[in-house]
């Protein structure tokens, strides 16, 4: 990317400098920031914001949907600060205007912001790719396939097809919006003065029996194993909570009252 402009490397370099380029440059980027520990410098990343017209030669053969792909890669990317997230978009939107829409929508739930842990991100992450490189081009060819069959009309294969378009270009929406508002977390800042994101608590009910509940990221519910999500009735009611107060929540129909015995954290009980 340094050389690309030089007269030694120029001609070499031009069939690289390509949307597709831009696209491996994100995933690099975002890989290394999930695999850091803490924040710390990544090269990669320091020379796409910092080479005003690096965005403008990587897209310069792209077509808007790409572009827009691209955009939303960058939403989802967790190696950008969002100031530098917002001046990389700028450039994306002197070429796409319409890549403006993407920003719009992204700000209009930036409040809502999901704590997640590394590990259910993976997996959400995993399955949005899984969706975007796979299943989507299959559904493609099997349109294509179908189409070829004869009248639209009657095609029930067709029909079924683009059936199974319309459910998976959705679930793509949905894990777009998820992954842009999610932010990681290793649960280290739970405190055991007030129950957060990653504490454990004890509780009691009013005919003494105890029980406990892992209050973990809004994708790490496993309820045969006592662990919930912080954005269920249970998790919320908790939430700010001290040891000694005593908490009622309403699941369905019945209302469940409780006393919390003890804070602890969770990350104190994994080493």
């Amino acid at each position: 990317m340094k050389n690309r402009h030089s007269k030694k490397f120029a001609k070499l370099l031009a069939d690289l400098i390509t949307p597709r380029l831009l696209g491996a440059i994100f995933f690099a980027i975002d890989y290394e920031a999930l695999q850091a520990a803490g924040a710390r410098r990544i090269p990669l990343a320091e020379i796409l914001s910092e080479d005003p017209d690096l965005i403008s030669d990587l897209l310069s053969t792209a077509d808007p949907e790409t572009a827009r792909d691209l955009a939303n890669t960058l939403l989802l990317n967790q190696g950008f600060e969002e100031l530098t997230k917002k001046s990389l978009l700028a450039r994306f939107i002197k070429i796409f205007p319409n890549i403006q829409s993407l920003v719009a929508a992204d700000a209009e739930g930036k409040d809502e912001q999901l704590l997640v842990s590394r590990e259910s991100y993976d997996r959400k992450r995993e399955e949005y790719e899984t969706i975007v490189s796979k299943k989507i081009p299959e559904n493609s060819k099997a349109i294509a396939a179908a189409r070829e069959h004869g009248d639209l009309k009657e095609n029930s294969e067709y029909k079924m097809a683009k059936q199974d378009q319309q459910v998976l270009m959705a679930q793509k929406t949905l894990l777009e919006r998820d992954l842009a508002h999610a932010r990681v977390t290793d649960f280290k800042d739970a405190t055991i003065d007030q129950v957060s994101v990653g504490s454990v608590v004890d509780l009691r009910d009013d005919a003494g029996g105890t029980t406990s509940y892992t209050l973990l990221g809004a994708w790490d519910s496993n309820p045969e194993n006592q662990i919930i999500s912080y954005k269920t009735p249970l998790g919320q009611a908790l939430l700010s909570k001290k040891t000694g107060d005593r908490v009622k929540v309403k699941t369905g129909s019945a209302e469940h009252d409780y006393v919390i015995t003890g804070i602890r954290r969770y990350v104190d009980g994994r080493n």
